[in-house]
């Protein structure tokens, strides 16, 4: 990575009567905490199923010294896909400039799981649905400091899950993500088709993957987004993504990365820019006060590179015409200037003071 290179340390209201429903089915008056102490979780009995449910909630880094309102990510299948989304946000953040959530995730805890019946739009997703829409949401918005931006995740069952919340509540979540939809995501079309008889817009970002061996599912999700694109919807934002040699259990941790790195990671679009307007980059470089090192930009195979010594080179990405990034370590940025009719460098790493670099020749 550039910072390598450089040879430098860089670190790298709701209605009322849905508020009193929320705060009576809560059986307990603080929740329990985990060995984690960023995550909780709560028993909360449903008046909308008639039964007992598990409520976990994450709380993303500087929860309690800030005042912040956060956007929430809801999760069917608590149980275990907690602890995976966890672990993706604190990945991610390791490379991509990240915006933080508060995770909850809706489960049984030692409860016999219903997620066949709970989670399937044919039995039991619409009351389902309308526990998280009429309990959950205003529960975690009467106790947290959370913002009006909600996504919601399911895999497999899950997957039909949120294909069914998707068109049939279009304006509750922002974000919505499929994962590995059951039934070889058969439905996704059908579900969409059924949408658009009465409807034009869709305002929703949606992200859905699965992994490569699943072959019909890949190839439906694949078939969806290209129908989706065809209803030209201004409100539309849709990624797909498949993982690569993996089947139904060995994917769930990837598409759940590439689902929260879609929502909540900065990632840059390459655009391109002219090899004649990358010319003027070309040149060595040295550290601003500090000679000893020089550092070289070329171009090659119509891209501009940086190197230093003998280490491997690196390719500087555009994403405006002066303006590039890495695809090692998105979260740090390339600007380029000129002062007095010399060009410079400023690299600038996230939250940190930008290191400036001199073109000598």
């Amino acid at each position: 990575m550039i910072k390598q290179t450089l040879k430098l340390s860089f670190s790298l209201l709701t209605f009322i009567f849905l508020m009193n429903i929320a705060y009576s089915q809560v059986k307990s008056t603080s929740p329990t905490t985990f060995t984690d102490k960023d995550m909780v979780q709560w028993d909360y009995s449903s008046k909308v199923i008639g039964e007992d449910y598990t409520i976990y909630v994450h709380f993303p880094p500087g929860y309690d010294t800030t005042k912040t309102k956060y956007p929430v990510l809801y999760m069917t299948d608590g149980d275990w896909n907690m602890t995976v989304a966890m672990n993706c946000f604190n990945m991610l953040r390791q490379d991509y400039e990240t915006t933080e959530a508060l995770i909850v995730g809706i489960g049984y805890g030692e409860r016999t799981n219903q997620r066949s019946r709970d989670l399937n739009p044919a039995t039991g997703g619409p009351k389902f649905i309308s526990f998280i829409e009429q309990e959950v949401i205003p529960f975690i918005q009467s106790k947290y400091r959370v913002s009006d931006n909600k996504a919601l995740y399911g895999y497999s069952y899950g997957g039909m899950f949120t294909t069914m919340v998707l068109f049939e509540h279009p304006n509750l979540f922002n974000m919505i993500f499929i994962g590995a939809p059951g039934n070889n995501g058969n439905e996704l079309i059908p579900s969409a088709k059924k949408y658009f008889a009465n409807n034009h817009n869709l305002n929703s970002r949606v992200f859905l993957g699965v992994g490569s061996f699943e072959h019909t599912t890949a190839k439906n999700i694949e078939d969806f987004k290209a129908y989706m694109e065809s209803q030209h919807c201004e409100g539309l934002d849709i990624a797909t993504a498949i993982t690569p040699n993996a089947g139904h259990g060995a994917a769930l941790a990837q598409v759940m990365q590439n689902a929260i790195a879609f929502a909540y990671c900065k990632k840059h679009k390459e655009i391109s820019v002219p090899v004649k307007d990358l010319q003027q980059y070309i040149g060595t470089y040295v550290i601003a006060g500090d000679t000893k090192d020089h550092f070289k930009l070329f171009i090659a195979d119509n891209k501009l590179h940086f190197s230093n010594n003998d280490n491997p080179p690196i390719t500087f990405v555009p994403f405006a015409k002066d303006s590039f990034f890495m695809y090692e370590n998105e979260r740090d940025e390339v600007f380029f200037h000129a002062e007095g009719g010399k060009m410079y460098i400023l690299y600038s790493p996230l939250h940190e003071k930008p290191t400036r670099l001199d073109k000598v020749n």
